[in-house]
């Protein structure tokens, strides 16, 4: 069943849940990515040594990276929710409308 907007009767509409979800893949692939992108182990040539030791030092670094964001992410979500939802949850992203979940209402359209 979509959710649609009370307002507008779009249904483009996001939950804090998914709101949430949203910024935490995000956050943790901006650590990732600032953590691989670090100090490279590669020769002047630009040839790497170690072509899979390379690649499992990077992937390493990222995950450190990530974990090192999480933090700042949460400080994200926590903003986001209080300013974004404002104890809602759910926002229209058509005409901003906040709202809340309703229990199953039968609507007047529903006959």
């Amino acid at each position: 069943m979509t959710t649609r907007c009370l307002i507008c009767d779009s249904s483009v509409v996001l939950s804090q849940e998914e709101a949430q979800a949203i910024a935490l893949l995000i956050g943790l692939l901006d650590g990732f990515l600032k953590g691989i992108q670090g100090e490279s182990s590669a020769t002047p040539g630009g040839a790497v040594a170690n072509p899979l030791g390379h690649t499992v030092s990077r992937m390493i670094k990222g995950i450190s990276g990530a974990v090192s964001n999480w933090a700042d992410t949460q400080a994200f979500i926590r903003e986001h929710r209080k300013f974004h939802f404002m104890g809602y949850d759910r926002l229209c992203l058509r005409c901003g409308a906040l709202f809340d979940d309703s229990p199953n209402v039968e609507s007047p359209l529903d006959g």
